[in-house]
């Protein structure tokens, strides 16, 4: 009698499923193989059929047995599933995100399904779980829209054939995250305070401070051989605005402006390839339109920066004017 292999598992190893048979053909019983290898009789007489059915290939059928359920009615169907995937691609969002998409779209899915879906057709990545460095945070919660606003540059490679590089001034509001976009041919204080003033006439509300990094397009306090003011200074002066500045090296504490360089690059940089500079303005406009009043924010409780502006009193009409 063959010992007992103690606690019973139906999970078998394809060399596991060819010994029971092997071993009822050897002249072992039912019941002492089943035993030792730990399953009921149902499994063992399973696997004597398939043998029984095809002798000549077992070796092969015990190793490549398909588990799959004969029907799956709750499995997505193949148009929801292209439509899933073709969005996961086109703008990178996880399931929660993707749900509100397909809602927009007359698809009603959970966020646990979608995942499903993703999963399926390998776009899930498992990121390597990293330590956490030790910062001091910089966070400061805004009460009202305009309380600050965060400003700062991103360079785009040499475009359209010409020798020099485009520039995107951005500016984010940190309370609503409505953000301003535009490109610029040089990084200057000229072009700074040109961008400035039609950040003013874009937001809806009025500005309390600015914030901006210790480029030289902002501040000269990182050039002491400079005796003159900054011109940036000096319109926001007459404007009686006030303005303050990130730390040096220090970029996370202007970090919601850093990331709105991030998604511009992600969702606009990366699909387009620009023959002329009118393109690329329009391309820039409509990115504008889209992440202001269609784009969900996970900081904002997945609603859009106007729909987050709209939530106050004083703001339920207001509007974006995106021809400045």
């Amino acid at each position: 009698m063959l010992p007992s292999m103690g606690n019973h598992t139906y999970h078998l190893a394809p060399r596991q499923r060819y010994r029971l048979v092997a071993d009822y053909l050897g002249g072992h019983q039912v019941s002492s193989i089943c035993r030792f290898y730990g399953v009921p009789r149902k499994t063992f007489y399973y696997w004597l059929h398939v043998w029984q059915a095809d002798p000549d290939n077992f070796s092969k059928n015990v190793a490549a047995t398909d588990h799959t359920p004969i029907s799956q009615p709750l499995l997505t169907d193949q148009a929801t599933t292209e439509l899933i995937i073709r969005l996961r691609k086109k703008s990178k969002f996880g399931p929660v995100k993707l749900k509100l998409l397909l809602q927009e779209r007359g698809v009603m899915m959970s966020s646990s399904g979608i995942y499903k879906v993703l999963k399926r057709a390998n776009l899930i990545k498992k990121h390597k779980r990293k330590i956490k460095k030790k910062y001091k945070k910089y966070t400061a919660f805004m009460k009202v829209p305009g309380q600050k606003v965060q400003v700062d540059v991103a360079y785009l490679p040499k475009l359209f054939g010409k020798s020099h590089r485009q520039y995107v001034y951005q500016a984010i509001d940190l309370y609503t995250r409505i953000t301003f976009s535009a490109v610029y041919g040089e990084c200057c204080p000229a072009n700074t305070v040109h961008f400035l003033e039609r950040a003013i006439k874009f937001l809806p509300f009025p500005i309390q401070v600015f914030q901006f990094d210790h480029g030289s397009e902002f501040t000269y306090d990182m050039l002491v051989h400079v005796g003159v003011e900054h011109p940036v200074h000096t319109y926001l002066n007459s404007r009686s605005i006030a303005f303050c500045f990130s730390l040096v090296a220090t970029p996370r504490t202007n970090g919601c402006v850093e990331r709105v360089h991030r998604t511009w690059r992600e969702e606009v940089e990366r699909w387009h390839k620009w023959k002329d500079l009118p393109q690329l303005l329009k391309d820039n406009r409509k990115w504008m339109r889209y992440y202001n009043e269609q784009r969900p924010h996970h900081g904002l409780n997945l609603l859009t920066p106007l729909q987050k502006l709209h939530s106050i009193k004083q703001f339920e009409n207001a509007r974006l004017d995106y021809s400045l």
